[in-house]
């Protein structure tokens, strides 16, 4: 029910990539640097920031952002080449990219997987497994990272733990309290965190239409909208396992997550109100997962999400006055078992299988309170899946990664199977000329929320976000070729075709005046896109990165609404990273990062160019206990993109605010902090 402004992500590739050799491994090594004396010879090394696992390529992300200033995990994971942020989700070779936390996927929202994500502390860390095509057998279909965490049994401090504040200022501040605690004995270990965020937003919106109706008559409707939000939230997940002997663990976990926001938005212009919104938020999530020895893994998963939302509304229009009560309620309940099993053959081949079902229940509601008129909607859904996988290694000269899904989709709207093929190879030349091509497929189902018949209103009733009962699933089809170049420098080319792709779009009612947001199915999209990546240290004091991408990007549309739609454009982007090291006693760092994006198209949106400025001073004190983090970002506030459509008769201009934002963060560690893992949960589909 929430209006949105999609943009397109850019794709940015791995910056450092290293294949792992048998012979020689450097991903043992301890230290950054190898400095070996011989006589009349010296030879330098440095430990790669990434190697290759079969499908996988895994970062080491501690080292990446050792002097970046981040302090939680949801922040890490945007400093791994190759990803770039969109509303809120990560994006890896332009498409949405999964989160796994040591190899679980679970059942959470982007919204309420990013909270998961802050509340778990940086140092928390051991690496990150980066795929863009996933394997069937870790129950995703698509790109996936896979963060590592590290295990509580690798400290001989029984109790540990670490405390986080931070403080953010844009028009209004944010405020956040974290603590993380470990406590490990023998074979079993209990893990607990909590996060609580609190503060204010601010938004301004300025928005100028010129509505055509069908009578030929010109409405010129400009409007200005703020939008002030008080909230506060509470994040927190406590956990156990024992581990009965190496590869034979069995564990549960809990984790919960309740956000209150009130939302208070006045209009004024050609549009005069004002709208007050309460929403109380609620996830319950458990889990039970058993690993044998012998390669077999098992599990269980419930979730409860509750999102109810209570709408007052008033305001004048040019068409009359709006006053209404509205309850709006989506309730999810979710269950998904699993059952897999791995073995590892002769001459170096290995074999996967498994199954795993899921089944959903969405309780929809929509009351006007004033208006006696209500809608209720529930809808069922069943997936069941089986897959199996094949690999190979040729004497690290050929890797081979290829899996075959079959899976059942049932639901009021579909019941159909699907056939879902996955293939990663990697050639090794040598040691530093690396080939990898992946090929995936998959299918994206659309929110629980979009598919209903409800009707939200915004900007003073102007503006009405739509559900379609009859939105289809998209089908995609990806394809990437990445060729690394003595280890650093990078080429990567990739397509992405998506038949019945989905987005919500506005379009301007021909027969009263009323703008519609609502998704709608195109033909298709494609993607072809290449990048370049060149990385560069500088001495011992400055590490700076360079990174070049180009998009060509086709999206076309025969049945949207009367106007059909079929456009294509070439945009790029330029980003630079550097790190610049002050001193090491003190132990200060300097991060100056930027960003130039042309301008593209969305659907029949045009988006102009943007940029951005960041800043960050990072100082480690208190024998590395300790850590301050000062921060500027959008420095010139350069960074909103304020999207426009004139197109055959749609005429719209949206100015969003952009406002620079300041920050400080304080980290203090005890007992050496080495924490256990967790899990997340994959909630995209649930109202936001």
């Amino acid at each position: 029910m929430k209006r949105n402004v999609f943009l397109p992500a850019v794709l940015i590739m791995p910056l450092y990539f290293h294949q792992a050799s048998a012979q020689n491994s450097l991903d043992s090594l301890s230290i950054d640097s190898i400095v070996r004396t011989l006589p009349e010879v010296m030879v330098k090394g440095e430990r790669p920031l990434a190697v290759v696992h079969g499908s996988a390529i895994t970062y080491d992300l501690p080292r990446i952002i050792e002097k970046k200033g981040v302090d939680n995990v949801f922040d890490a994971i945007k400093e791994l080449p190759g990803i770039t942020e969109k509303n809120g989700e990560y994006q890896l070779a332009n498409r949405s990219v999964t989160i796994s936390l040591n190899g679980k996927v679970m059942s959470l929202t982007s919204d309420q997987m990013n909270q998961l994500l802050k509340s778990i502390p940086v140092s928390r860390l051991e690496k990150a497994d980066v795929m863009y095509s996933a394997p069937a057998k870790s129950q995703v279909r698509g790109a996936l990272i896979n963060i590592r965490l590290k295990n509580g049994a690798q400290s001989e401090v029984p109790l540990q733990g670490e405390f986080n504040v931070a403080y953010n200022q844009n028009h209004h501040a944010m405020f956040g309290e974290r603590a993380s605690f470990l406590y490990h004995t023998g074979k079993f270990t209990l893990d607990a965190m909590y996060l609580h965020s609190h503060g204010k937003t601010f938004k301004v919106t300025n928005e100028d239409s010129r509505h055509s109706l069908n009578d030929r008559t010109m409405h010129e409707i400009k409007d200005h909208q703020t939008i002030f939000v008080k909230q506060f939230g509470h994040e927190y997940r406590i956990s156990t396992e024992y581990e009965f002997a190496k590869n034979h663990n069995l564990s549960l976990a809990y984790q919960a997550n309740y956000s209150n926001r009130d939302i208070y938005s006045d209009y004024t212009g050609d549009i005069v109100g004002r709208t007050f919104s309460t929403r109380r938020t609620w996830l319950h999530n458990i889990k039970l997962d058993y690993q044998t020895p012998f390669g077999m893994k098992a599990g269980a998963e419930a979730t409860y999400y509750h999102d109810p939302e209570k709408q007052n509304l008033q305001s004048v229009t040019p068409t009359g006055y709006l006053n209404f009560l509205a309850d709006n309620d989506q309730r999810v309940n979710v269950w998904r078992y699993y059952l897999s099993q791995e073995h590892q053959l002769k001459d170096n081949w290995n074999l996967n299988y498994g199954v795993w079902y899921k089944q959903s229940i969405n309780h929809s509601l929509q009351l006007y309170q004033n208006l006696s008129e209500t809608s209720y909607i529930r809808q069922k859904e069943d997936i069941a899946n089986t897959y199996i996988g094949l690999g190979k290694n040729w004497n690290n000269k050929f890797i081979l990664d290829a899996s075959l899904a079959a899976e059942y989709y049932h639901s009021p709207q579909w019941h159909q199977w699907n056939i879902y093929p996955t293939l990663n190879l990697t050639y090794v030349h040598t040691p530093s000329n690396i080939w990898v091509l992946s090929f995936s497929t998959d299918r994206t189902y659309p929110e629980y929320w979009t598919m209903n018949n409800f009707t939200v209103y915004s900007n003073g009733g102007y503006d009405e976000i739509t559900g379609n009962p009859y939105l289809k699933p998209a089908k995609s089809y990806q394809t990437n070729i990445v060729w690394v170049l003595k280890n650093k420098y990078h080429l990567v080319a990739g397509f992405n075709y998506v038949d019945d792709y989905f987005i919500q779009t506005p379009y301007q009612r021909p027969d009263r005046l009323a703008t519609v947001f609502k998704y709608v199915n195109l033909n298709y999209q494609q993607q072809a896109f290449t990048q370049a990546v060149f990385p560069h240290k500088f001495g011992s004091w400055l590490d700076s990165r360079l990174t070049l991408t180009g998009v060509w990007m086709h999206e076309k549309c025969d049945d949207f609404y009367d106007i059909p739609f079929n456009r294509a454009i070439i945009y790029g982007m330029v980003q630079m990273s550097n790190v610049i090291t002050l001193g090491t006693n003190p132990d200060l760092s300097l991060t100056v990062d930027g960003m130039i994006r042309s301008k593209a198209h969305q659907a029949i949106y045009d988006l102009p160019g943007s940029g951005k400025l960041d800043l960050g001073l990072r100082w480690q004190f208190w024998k590395k206990q300790a850590v301050l983090h000062v921060f500027c970002n959008d420095l010139f506030e350069t960074s909103s993109i304020n999207p426009r459509i004139d197109y055959k008769g749609q005429y719209m201009n949206m100015d969003f605010s952009c406002y620079r934002e300041v920050g400080v963060s304080l980290t203090v560690k005890f007992g050496g902090y080495k924490a256990k893992k967790s899990d997340n949960v994959n909630t995209s589909r649930f109202r936001k």
